[in-house]
């Protein structure tokens, strides 16, 4: 799938993915790791468009933390383009992102996020939890992030 394509519906992103490389700070700092997004399906909006629970999770000083979001499908834009909205205290806080290139088997996929108000736009390369095992796999995306000059970020060995 590349931009332009009408593509994959929002199933095909269903699930974890683990953060291989990345250009948003955050994810490159050290002070985080074993990032992590979990989409899960959301009954559609009242306009139909589809919704995904947005998980973000990684470890710092010991403690799993989370960020927490409700996804919502822009239809009306072609591909995979969602606009995120916080829960909780972060419900103020709204971005788009997209899925600008996944593999055909789905095993990763490269995210791009606009910028919001606390933190910058960027770009993730990630691949599925359970293909993060898989050299060929981890390989592919490494090359993926090399071509779009995103660093890889700790841990990854």
């Amino acid at each position: 799938m590349h931009a332009g394509d009408h593509g994959p519906t929002p199933d095909r992103i269903l699930g974890r993915w683990r953060i291989v490389c990345s250009t948003f700070p955050m994810w490159l700092s050290g002070r985080r790791e074993n990032a992590a997004f979990t989409y899960a399906a959301l009954p559609p909006s009242s306009r139909g468009e589809a919704r995904l629970a947005d998980e973000v999770s990684y470890e710092s000083g010991g403690r799993t933390r989370r960020i927490l979001g409700v996804d919502t499908h822009l239809t009306a834009r072609p591909g995979l383009v969602f606009r995120w909205r916080g829960r909780g205290v972060l419900r103020p806080l709204s971005s788009e992102w997209r899925v600008t290139e996944l593999a055909p088997d789905g095993s990763w996929a490269v995210i791009e996020f606009s910028k919001s108000m606390v933190t910058p736009a960027g770009t993730d390369v990630v691949v599925r939890a359970d293909s993060e095992g898989d050299p060929d796999v981890l390989a592919e995306a490494r090359r993926v992030g090399a071509r779009l000059e995103a660093p890889e970020v700790p841990g990854w060995a």
